[in-house]
């Protein structure tokens, strides 16, 4: 049987070769996760709430390093789910195999043919769901009708050096690029009915894209000089404008302080809430400001886009 311990706090710090600083989360940073058979196997709910936001605060590269994240995986989770979820959209919580289907957390019984099962949803035991939450932006109006504040910046690039400075040059491309940052907010419930736990989160993403071909864009892997300080007093909020971050369950915010030279794809926990039910007619009303600065390694100077940020 095929058993790999992962843990995180050592293999983070092998593989990053940022500066950053923020405010941190309270979690256990010794957390150890299993993986069995190429699935991850949490002894609870709150073991995989830990890896969950572990994996919230990590880039694409860490990401592909330590779980099951691809760029082909579906678009409407945040990349932290995505790592979590194998290639059948299942994990093991308390030696119960969790399916995902449509957002749905289903528990699956291992005495039973799998394809049945699947075929047959309704008869399924449902323990949680994951979904995107609608954001709001006062610069915006403070309407929540969407579920991401996106700031673009197309170019065209001009050179590039692989390899972080020690590879290839390359030319122009005949192909678009963008830079594209971008609040995200996905909310998780877990556990059965009558206690349910709830998972609010705000995140930040920083994404190269190119473009494939007419209007569809792709995820681009060249590394890029990256600089971000932004200060964030984003909150959970409701229909009479009430700030839910005061309530009952436990919050964390966290303004970023990041800068590298050569980097990939960078994700970012904003604001986080855990609570013991659900929040009704919530929304994140999201309040980001300071700046954002991206530039291809090895690119012309021209091309380097400082992003005024004022979510």
């Amino acid at each position: 049987m095929k058993k790999i311990i992962f843990l995180l706090a050592i293999s983070i710090g092998l593989i990053s070769c940022e500066k950053e600083s923020f405010e941190p989360i309270e979690n256990n940073t010794n957390l150890e996760s299993t993986t069995k058979e190429d699935i991850f196997v949490f002894k609870d709910w709150e073991e995989f709430r830990d890896l969950y936001d572990k994996f919230s605060s990590l880039d694409t590269e860490e990401l592909q390093a330590v779980s099951f994240f691809t760029y082909d995986k579906n678009p409407n989770m945040s990349w932290a789910f995505q790592g979590i979820l194998n290639k059948d959209n299942q994990f093991i919580v308390a030696d119960k195999t969790i399916w995902v289907d449509n957002g749905k957390f289903y528990e699956l019984d291992g005495h039973k043919a799998l394809a049945e099962q699947k075929s047959n949803k309704n008869l399924l035991k449902q323990v949680g769901s994951v979904s995107q939450a609608p954001i709001a932006s006062s610069s915006q109006g403070n309407l929540a009708k969407t579920v991401a504040i996106s700031n673009q910046h197309q170019f065209r690039k001009q050179k590039y050096i692989e390899n972080c400075g020690a590879g290839i040059t390359q030319g122009p491309s005949p192909r678009a690029f963008k830079y594209v940052h971008e609040a995200f907010a996905e909310t998780i419930s877990y556990g059965s009915p009558l206690y349910r736990q709830y998972l609010y989160r705000l995140s930040l993403r920083v994404k190269l894209e190119y473009n494939h071909r007419g209007n569809s864009w792709r995820a681009s892997g060249e590394g890029r000089d990256i600089e971000i300080r932004l200060t964030n007093n984003s909150f959970l909020t409701n229909h009479l404008g009430q700030n839910l971050n005061t309530g009952g369950g436990s919050t964390v915010i966290r303004n970023i302080t990041f800068s590298n030279s050569c980097h990939s794809d960078k994700q970012q926990l904003l604001s986080s809430i855990n609570a013991a039910g659900p929040i009704p007619n919530s929304f994140w009303s999201v309040n980001v400001s300071g700046t954002v600065t991206e530039k291809m390694f090895g690119d012309v100077e021209s091309n380097r886009w400082k992003d005024t940020i004022n979510w």
